[in-house]
């Protein structure tokens, strides 16, 4: 009788262990890998693994995959509305290529920039909107709301601007 006490319960550990209902993160890498026609850590390819601690709950859909901006693909589940955004190490020239079909703007107007506040000691970064298109080194209005005061930057990249002083 005592046998079936301690036989029961690891049965049942086991048969929940085997179903797992979160998804597997080396399925997901490799995933990415595919869509990005690129190794983990090589040129054009996921910067790093996505965090094996990361609990996402099983997708009954296929994961969508779709590219953000130059730096990161969006992995996304729509049925259960979770996304991760997966970091990518681009090649200088494909961001090159993608800025000169664009008429050399590498920022268009309303697009969500970064701008950022260098100092000798410290560098800030801050979430703003650009006013206008601009191509690398042009002055160009940003402001955080609609509400808010508009600021000079400058386009010091893709996604980049920073603040003229």
């Amino acid at each position: 009788m005592s046998y079936y006490r301690v036989a029961i319960p690891m049965l049942s550990v086991l048969v929940m262990g085997a179903a797992s209902s979160f998804e597997d993160t080396t399925h997901l890498d490799r995933q990415v890998a595919a869509h990005l026609n690129a190794d983990i850590g090589g040129a054009g390819g996921a910067r790093a693994a996505i965090d094996t601690k990361l609990r996402l709950k099983r997708c009954s859909s296929p994961v969508q995959f779709s590219d953000t901006n130059n730096n990161a693909v969006m992995v996304s589940c729509p049925d259960l509305g979770w996304r991760i955004f997966v970091p990518v190490r681009r090649t200088q020239a494909r961001a090159t290529n993608k800025a000169a079909r664009a008429d050399d703007f590498v920022v268009l107007r309303n697009q969500p920039l970064t701008l950022v506040v260098r100092r000798p000691s410290f560098s800030v970064s801050y979430g703003v909107i650009a006013q206008k298109n601009g191509r690398v080194g042009d002055y160009i209005p940003v402001r955080s709301s609609r509400k808010s005061k508009m600021l000079m930057a400058r386009v010091s990249g893709s996604g980049e601007v920073e603040l003229v002083q």
